[in-house]
């Protein structure tokens, strides 16, 4: 027998409790498929596929992070560790009774179109028939590894398979990549490795993880009124953080080749402080490796035992990879990261990027999604002028401000976004 729901939600990782809570209390049936036996997603730190080390506090702060309908504790500091807003992202369930519409300890087989809606296979030999579905799993399905001249005897990892700075206990540790996991990762080895050694690519504008007793994003945004145009604005954040000591250059490290907005900001306190102290070691590109050497592309050479790959991640839905889709880890077969462009009734939630929590957009893109459904299904001239947006370029999300790299391929501008969601929104609820 085939359980059919109006929605299906493969996932129960943040976007998906968002999905769910934004179904609660509607009149539509709805079901979350997790693998593991709880919620989290790469939240539930050594389930799956978790990039979630001991060490992983919140990038974004509580303010920015939380739902606006659901806030954090009072108690909760304003950058909570893994385990905080774990605990979080379950008691947004749990008050949403997400646990009694979730089916845990399963797999997504196969999804294909079937009567108008999606018949999926799931690894436990049952089907389920969905009206709707929305897809919030595989947004760090596969990590990424550079390919690099060269064979390295030593130890390799990805971020993916770190959890403990144990692993770097009296080693030359080599980490690879200048994100924010990368700068994550060295602060930590320096105090179990013998030498620590951080590789980047390129220069980045540093952030301080609190300016002038505020957490940055928190502080960004109250100043944001106070200026007549927006680069006047990111000149004196410039300043501000030089003055406070967090311009990379001041510490020998290369210029950036783009300004502070246009490239996903990297937020640490301690990097360029052990770097100052001789802690860390900058180097640029790898060039190659040499048995146990790595060699640089400005010709140093280093003798390492452990290289760290920080190097980010690849989408990946193995149950999508079919002749029906196109999947593309660049999302460009979407309309803003969400509308499918060829199916009217698949979503995709999670699958982009901002310097900003999942709070500021998670209620807005609820509140889009019930406007689209609403106007599908009375076949408004609201959903038909819609579909015809769809179908065609996407609106000005902020893509082309920033770096052109691999690690912005999902990357949007905060403000625009939003922006763009409400307009959709109130388009789709035109009579």
């Amino acid at each position: 027998m085939i359980k059919e729901f109006d929605f299906g939600i493969i996932g129960g990782g943040a976007a998906g409790i968002g999905a769910g809570k934004n179904l609660f209390n509607t009149k539509y049936t709805f079901e979350i498929i997790d693998r593991n036996n709880d919620f989290g997603g790469i939240w539930y730190a050594g389930a799956g596929i978790s990039p979630v080390y001991e060490s992983t506090h919140l990038i974004s702060s509580k303010n920015n992070t939380q739902f606006s309908d659901y806030p954090m504790p009072a108690d909760y500091p304003a950058y909570p560790n893994n385990k905080l807003f774990l605990q979080y992202l379950r008691s947004i369930a749990n008050k949403a009774n997400l646990y009694q519409h979730t089916l845990f300890n399963t797999s997504v087989i196969s999804v294909n179109p079937k009567d108008s809606g999606w018949l999926v296979e799931l690894d436990n030999g049952e089907l389920r028939q969905y009206r709707y579905l929305i897809v919030c799993a595989g947004r760090h399905g596969t990590p990424i590894y550079p390919k690099i001249p060269g064979e390295f005897k030593g130890e390799v990892i990805h971020a993916i398979n770190y959890f403990s700075p144990k692993i770097f206990e009296n080693k030359r540790v080599l980490v690879i990549g200048g994100g924010n996991t990368g700068c994550d990762l060295a602060v930590d080895a320096v105090p179990q490795a013998k030498k620590v050694i951080h590789s980047t690519r390129r220069g980045y504008h540093y952030m301080p993880k609190f300016i002038e007793g505020m957490p940055t994003q928190d502080w960004l945004m109250s100043i944001s009124d106070g200026f007549k145009s927006e680069t006047e604005m990111w000149q004196y954040v410039k300043r501000t953080f030089k003055t406070a000591g967090y311009d990379g250059v001041d510490y020998g490290l290369p210029a950036p080749d783009h300004e502070i907005n246009q490239a996903h900001p990297v937020i640490n306190s301690l990097l360029l402080y052990h770097i100052g102290h001789g802690n860390i070691f900058h180097k640029p590109d790898v060039k190659e490796f040499q048995d146990n050497k790595v060699v640089f592309i400005d010709g140093s050479q280093e003798a390492v035992e452990l290289v760290v790959y920080a190097t980010g991640y690849q989408i990946y839905l193995p149950f999508l990879e079919n002749e029906n889709f196109n999947i593309k880890s660049d999302m460009s077969h979407t309309f803003m990261h969400i509308f499918d462009k060829k199916y009217d009734n698949l979503f995709y939630l999670g699958f982009f990027n901002a310097p900003s929590g999942l709070g500021n957009t998670s209620n807005t893109i609820g509140n889009l999604l019930k406007a689209y459904v609403q106007a599908r299904e009375s076949n408004s001239i609201a959903y038909n002028k819609f579909l015809k947006l769809k179908s065609g370029p996407n609106p000005d999300l902020g893509r082309n401000n920033f770096v052109g790299s691999s690690r912005h391929d999902l990357e949007v501008d905060l403000w625009k976004f939003i922006k763009s969601l409400n307009f959709m929104t109130s388009k789709l609820l035109e009579k």
